[in-house]
This record gives C-alpha cells, sequence and structure tokens, in this order.
C-alpha cells in the first residue's frame, strides 16, 4: 500500500489554522441576491422559503424558469398556485423546447418588469445544456449584477454556482474510485459547490469528496425545506427547518484520492476539513469563511 502524503511526496504537515495567512475569498460585483433552496420546499401553509421568494417580487413580476424539468407545464401549474396563493400578482412561464429554439427566439420580453426569476428543479444538465451560453442566458446574468433576485431549488440550486455537482453516489461514505460528475454551472456564486436533499440522501460523502478533488471550492449542502439567502455574495441567512452544511477544505492537508490503487475501491481519507452546520438564523460571512450565530425566531419576526 502506497504511503500517504500531501501530493508532493512529503508527509503532512500539522496544520496551523487561519494563522497561516490565508486571505480572504475574492467576490463579484453582483448587486442582487440569491435564494438557494435544498428542494422539497413547502408550498401550503407557512411556506417559509417560497414566502421569502415572493416578497422579493415586490410588486414586479416573478418568472418561474420550468427548463429542468421533463413536465413543465405541471410544474409550472403546482408554482402558480403557491405563488398566488402568497399574494404575487404577476407570473410568468419561462420553458423553451430546445436549445435551437431559445438561440432563434429568445423571450426576452419575460424579463421586462421582472423582479425575480426562479428555476425549478428537474435535472441540472438540462438547464446548463438549453439555456447556458445564449443572449436569455447573458440577461439574466446582468439582471442579477443590476440587483435583481434569483432563486432556484433542487437542481434549479445546483446551477447557481460557476462549478456544479451532477451526480454521484449518495448515503455511503466517498470512495477512491467514485466517479463524481462535475459541470459547469450558471456562476451566480463564485468559489461555491453546492449539494442538496443533503441529509435526506447522505450526501456528506460526496460533499466531502467533492471540495478534496479542489479545496478552493466552498461546499454547501442544503436540507430539503432549507434554503439559504445569498446577499451580494458576500454573506448567507439560513432560512428553514432543516440544516446549511458548509465543508471547507482550504487548510486540507492530506487526502488518499490520487495516492492509492483506485481498483481498491478504498475508502477516501481527507485531513483537516473543516465543518459548519447552520441552522435557520444563522449567517455565514464568504468573505472570511465565518458563521454566526442568530436566534431563529429572529428571522421569522422579521418577515411579520
Amino acid at each position: 500500500m502506497a504511503k500517504r502524503t500531501n501530493g508532493n511526496g512529503r508527509r503532512p504537515v500539522r496544520a496551523r489554522g487561519r494563522k497561516a495567512g490565508i486571505p480572504a475569498v475574492r467576490r463579484g460585483n453582483a448587486r442582487g441576491s440569491l435564494i438557494i433552496i435544498g428542494g422539497h420546499e413547502e408550498k401550503e401553509g407557512d411556506a417559509i422559503i417560497l414566502r421569502a421568494v415572493a416578497e422579493r417580487s415586490q410588486g414586479g413580476k416573478l418568472v418561474v424558469a420550468t427548463l429542468a424539468s421533463e413536465e413543465p407545464e405541471a410544474m409550472f401549474k403546482d408554482y402558480l398556485r403557491a405563488f398566488s396563493a402568497l399574494g404575487v400578482k404577476k407570473i410568468e412561464h419561462l420553458d423553451v423546447s430546445s436549445r435551437e429554439a431559445i438561440l432563434r427566439d429568445p423571450p426576452l420580453e419575460l424579463l421586462d418588469g421582472a423582479t425575480v426569476v426562479f428555476f425549478t428543479g428537474g435535472g441540472q444538465l438540462r438547464i446548463t445544456t438549453q439555456f447556458g451560453g445564449t443572449e436569455l442566458c447573458e440577461r439574466i446574468q446582468e439582471f442579477y449584477r443590476e440587483g435583481g433576485t434569483i432563486a432556484g431549488t433542487s437542481a434549479g440550486a445546483s446551477v447557481m454556482s460557476d462549478t456544479m455537482l451532477v451526480s454521484g453516489e449518495g448515503d455511503v461514505s466517498h470512495r477512491v474510485g467514485s466517479n463524481l460528475l462535475m459541470a459547469p454551472g450558471l456562476g451566480y456564486i463564485k468559489d461555491v459547490i453546492i449539494d442538496q436533499h443533503f441529509a435526506e440522501r447522505g450526501r456528506i460523502g460526496r460533499l466531502l469528496g467533492a471540495v478534496a478533488q479542489n479545496p478552493r471550492l466552498l461546499g454547501i449542502g442544503l436540507d430539503e425545506n432549507t434554503a439559504i439567502i445569498v446577499e451580494q455574495e458576500k454573506r448567507f441567512q439560513v432560512l428553514g427547518v432543516g440544516a446549511a452544511y458548509v465543508v471547507d477544505g482550504r487548510e486540507m492537508t492530506c487526502t488518499n484520492l490520487t495516492e492509492e490503487d483506485k481498483e481498491d475501491d478504498r475508502t477516501a481519507s481527507i485531513f483537516n476539513v473543516k465543518l459548519h452546520l447552520l441552522s435557520q438564523g444563522d449567517t455565514f460571512d464568504l468573505l472570511t469563511r465565518e458563521p454566526t450565530p442568530h436566534p431563529a425566531d429572529s428571522v421569522e419576526c422579521a418577515r411579520r
């Protein structure tokens, strides 16, 4: 069996913490907000997450994008019902039959008067392959940079980052030979990788594996009916009944992902990774990668 090293032939050294001089992460200059949802959010009753999305519409238009769904009409009807019950008056549907159609006749008029664009769940590659690099995609990027709100649930959450996690084994420890499929996302939030349905599908192993492959990325795992609200790419606050898991691997000292025989199907070793577990009300600074506790009811009081 190969000796475990830090990747340069040397034995790993003991970590010395943030005092080692790791700089704060640089962020973009977007003025908008992101509401990133772990899936299966409540659509009736309190519906605290969709209510937060509805509040951002501020009397403007809310565009529901069902690009990820194989049943876009049924998906749109579900959200039309939910957002109408929350008081949103102007709701429009963004769906395209093919990439060719969106290139030939991009529905740019849907963005006129829009204040929120909401990406539903389904398959994240359906969003990026049909939509990425088109004029409409660029216009929505501009909409976000200028202060608009983009929300997404499940697959619509994963596409928010510049690198998205598409597939990989959940509910087991990450293996050296495991295949994690990652692909370019829409890039609304940089240096982050997002996973959803997190605790419900046991995805901590695959998120750790993704972060270990490139510790520059901050891993964020979101439970169902749980969201983070990201303001200007600088900080986020947790909303909902579950947890937001934050995996910070910048001070990772050692992993065997590249040094073991992949045919052995060994469990991955990853040393000195920092894990934060945040619940409703807690905030996280994306620049310094530091969490701050807040009472859960402070969020509910602020929304009354």
